[in-house]
């Protein structure tokens, strides 16, 4: 490409380009905006193990609204919300800040009366239960080990559970216990 003009490139290869402008000059400091917004899976891919060899030598600072990116590349991860940062450390760490155990998301249908009986009676069993529109989630240490005995109560209430999965804690969930569910303008 090195007779192209960069007005003729692909939004990926404009994006690669980017990155080594970051780099050309040789700082000592690299700073990316939105990295891998636009590229595809193989360029990621690329684009992701370029920041962490040059962080090998380099302080390198990037920014992104993809939490998974932060996960995958960051040794430490800001939250800053209209410019203020809110904490600053280790993703695992920034995790563990909002609740230990899993959680399962469920999806639920059934009389509302009954789905907030039964939420009840699940905090009763000293899980941590918290409703958000259409979804429940469920946090608690040994979940697995759980996983019967809520099953048991929904079914006792005569409620379907229409989705489900497990996980743990995300960055997004930290982003979102820090800065809230409204929308940004």
């Amino acid at each position: 490409k090195r007779n192209k003009l960069a007005s003729t490139l692909s939004g990926g290869m404009k994006r690669r380009m980017n990155v080594i402008l970051a780099i050309v000059h040789d700082p000592e400091i690299v700073v990316f905006d939105e990295p891998e917004a636009g590229l595809d899976p193989q360029s990621r891919i690329m684009v992701r193990e370029f920041i962490q060899e040059t962080a090998r030598e380099k302080t390198v600072i990037f920014t992104t609204h993809n939490m998974d990116e932060a996960e995958r590349v960051a040794e430490r991860v800001a939250i800053i919300d209209s410019g203020r940062l809110l904490k600053l450390d280790t993703p695992e760490n920034l995790k563990k800040s909002i609740g230990k155990g899993d959680i399962l998301e469920l999806r639920l249908q059934g009389p509302a009366d009954r789905i907030e009986g039964a939420m009840k009676i699940l905090s009763g069993k000293g899980l941590e239960v918290k409703m958000d529109a259409q979804e429940f989630h469920i946090r608690s240490m040994d979940l697995i080990g759980k996983i019967h005995d809520i099953y048991k109560v929904l079914e006792q209430e005569n409620i379907t559970i229409t989705e489900m999965k497990m996980r743990e804690n995300s960055l997004e969930d930290v982003f979102i216990h820090l800065t809230g569910r409204r929308l940004r303008q």
